[in-house]
């Protein structure tokens, strides 16, 4: 099999993505993978490429380090809605009910 190796996996593939390439500007490859703990480097000897199945994964990965930032950022509003114990039409999570945290002894968090 002739192909590229991927930078993620170390796989050799066909298809893949090099990192510097205008594709990979627009699905901010660079500003996903800085999430990983690698460092890439313009001018090292290592591959340039990542292939597809490591693009969906990193996507996936991107997606929900975005969805905790933003939960947290509720979350952290949320407390400071709350002066009185009762929770506020203004407040993120006014009227947010979630089953899973009925009994949930806070200490156990």
């Amino acid at each position: 099999m002739t192909g590229f190796i991927c930078r993620l996996c170390s796989e050799q593939k066909k298809k893949v993505i090099h990192l510097y390439s205008g594709k990979a500007k627009k699905l901010a490859l660079m500003k996903k993978i800085k999430l990983l703990p690698i460092t890439i480097d313009k001018y090292d000897n290592l591959p340039k490429t990542v292939c597809e199945q490591c693009i969906e994964r990193l996507e996936i990965q991107y997606n929900l380090v975005l969805k905790i930032k933003k939960s947290n950022a509720i979350q952290r509003s949320h407390r400071m809605f709350h002066s009185n114990g009762r929770c506020p039409v203004e407040c993120p999570l006014h009227g947010i009910h979630d089953p899973n945290w009925a009994g949930l002894d806070t200490d156990e968090l």
